[in-house]
């Protein structure tokens, strides 16, 4: 299927909602002269794509609040390029939002779900990758200010970086990893402030890595502005630079496991790049203050501290040996 870049994507969406809605059925118009998926208009005005299945296996339906998928249905398209009607059977993914912001990030998360599957999936795999994808999006209840603005830093260092692929492959590999970047070999962890002075609160895992292991602890300032930035248009930033649709999911997939369907929310939440870009500096694990392991007491855990990086040095020049550090 050939790749759309967003622009393209969510004109296809907006020019659907100009048309007129068809009588009997739905609008629609194919995501791409090579796909037989189309990309679709309810009454309501909600984004449905319209998934052209191999199989007519009986696979049951998931129905949420904001979210319906439909398997194997009957459905009467009037294609918007062509004014033909189609009568077809597809697996329909729905999201029930109005929201533009939502709208945007839908089309763009399912999308790139679509081109990482084969062209005509089997309703069984198709409902298993939708059915991770909503598991991610409902498993956040509710976000918190503090939560943005440490995904705002993480996505600057990636913006930043000279490898933002190679850092999205080593981002959140695995959810319970102490560190927020990690390649197998070496780790980088990525601390924000909003206040004055560069200090940050670390577990004690965080500054005590294992010997084997490098670390850098990334530090920046993170300003919240009433105009600016926000943490979309840094992924829009991060997007243009990358090709390769597996990098552009993750990238999407680990957003999406912090904000969950808070999208409408986060969406409003703007911050100053440049504060942002200007503070940003790397250090050395070892040369900031911390509380060493062998001098916690027996039966102590879950230790946690806050240090003052102000009149520590930053770090001006990475290893040339590691991959992850010279991906910065």
């Amino acid at each position: 299927m050939r790749t759309l870049n967003k622009a393209e994507l969510i004109q296809k969406f907006l020019d659907l909602k100009t048309r007129p809605h068809a009588e009997n059925g739905f609008n629609a118009v194919t995501i791409s002269d090579d796909s037989t998926h189309r990309l679709g208009i309810s009454p309501e005005g909600y984004p449905i794509f319209f998934i052209d299945c191999s199989t007519s296996d009986r696979v049951s339906d998931i129905n949420l609040k904001l979210f319906k998928v439909l398997i194997n249905r009957q459905c009467n398209i009037s294609d918007s390029n062509s004014d033909v009607s189609l009568d077809g059977v597809f697996s329909i993914i729905q999201l029930n939002s109005l929201n533009p912001d939502f709208q945007k990030y839908f089309l763009e998360v399912v999308y790139l779900l679509l081109l990482r599957l084969e062209n005509k999936p089997t309703v069984a795999v198709l409902k298993a990758e939708v059915s991770k994808l909503l598991s991610i999006f409902t498993s956040v209840k509710s976000i918190s200010k503090e939560i943005v603005r440490g995904l705002w830093a993480e996505l600057i260092v990636i913006k930043l970086s000279s490898n933002p692929s190679y850092l999205i492959r080593s981002w959140h590999v695995v959810p319970e990893d102490k560190f927020d970047f990690n390649d197998g070999t070496d780790k980088v962890e990525v601390k924000s402030t909003n206040g004055s002075k560069r200090e940050h609160t670390f577990a004690i895992e965080q500054l005590n890595p294992n010997p084997g292991s490098k670390l850098l602890i990334a530090s920046l300032f993170v300003s919240q502005t009433g105009v600016g930035k926000n943490i979309f248009d840094i992924i829009d930033d991060i997007t243009s630079r990358i090709s390769d649709v597996d990098v552009l999911f993750k990238l999407r997939e680990e957003t999406t496991q912090t904000i969950g369907a808070n999208v409408e929310e986060v969406a409003k939440m703007y911050f100053d790049e440049n504060a942002s870009v200007d503070s940003l500096q790397f250090f050395d694990y070892a040369s900031i203050p911390a509380i060493r392991l062998a001098d916690v007491p027996t039966g102590v855990s879950s230790v946690h501290f806050r240090s003052d990086l102000t009149e520590v040095s930053p770090i001006e020049h990475f290893d040339n040996d590691s991959v992850l550090f010279n991906s910065l």
